[in-house]
């Protein structure tokens, strides 16, 4: 019985020598309504104030954010599907291999933000501001960004395909590489958008 706790306290050391990252410190669950969930001392609900929160490799699924001041948050691998962002602020957020499939994310401030090598297929993005955005190696897979602004944005090697930017604002936007199969662009403003195409429109 003495050897149990000598074997944990190798098994720990094992993982620290191999470069095993702890994973995010969460309190409550979804089972206990009478604990919220909060991870890195960021309350996971609508409106929640986590301006720079550590928030990598999170487990978002399905929560709502809606409101929520996430601007410079790091959501590196942070899985955020069927997610609720509407109107949530996340000016300058990391989103390096994050997962948002089918996530909710209308009127939301995505300026600078960084999508690189993340999931967005299907996600729900109308009317939302993306202005110097980098998607980068992602999939955006029949993701919805009617009325939304590209403004400066850069998308290099994406997967487009049946993405739909209707009356976009892809003003000095670059497209450099990217799978655009059957993706709409109707009424999208590209004035000084390099790589973007007339027969686009």
């Amino acid at each position: 019985m003495a050897a149990l706790p000598l074997l944990r306290c190798a098994a720990v050391a094992l993982a620290c020598m191999a470069g095993v990252t702890a994973p995010a410190q969460t309190q409550g669950s979804a089972g206990d309504p009478g604990e919220p969930l909060v991870i890195n001392g960021c309350p996971i609900w609508p409106y929640t104030r986590c301006p720079g929160a550590d928030l990598r490799h999170a487990n978002l699924v399905g929560k709502n954010l809606a409101g929520a001041d996430l601007r410079g948050a790091d959501l590196t691998r942070a899985d955020l599907r069927a997610a609720n962002l509407a109107a949530a602020n996340l000016e300058g957020a990391n989103l390096t291999g994050a997962r948002l499939a089918k996530a909710t994310a209308a009127n939301t401030d995505f300026k600078h933000a960084r999508f690189i090598g993340a999931d967005l297929e299907g996600a729900r993005l109308m009317r939302s501001d993306f202005s110097g955005a980098e998607f980068i190696g992602s999939n955006l897979e029949m993701a919805r960004f009617n009325n939304a602004w590209f403004v400066g944005a850069r998308f290099i090697a994406n997967d487009l395909q049946e993405a739909k930017f209707a009356t976009t604002n892809l003003t000095n936007a670059v497209f450099e590489g990217n799978f655009v199969l059957y993706t709409l662009f109707t009424e999208a403003a590209m004035d000084g958008c390099q790589g973007c195409q007339e027969s686009w429109k």
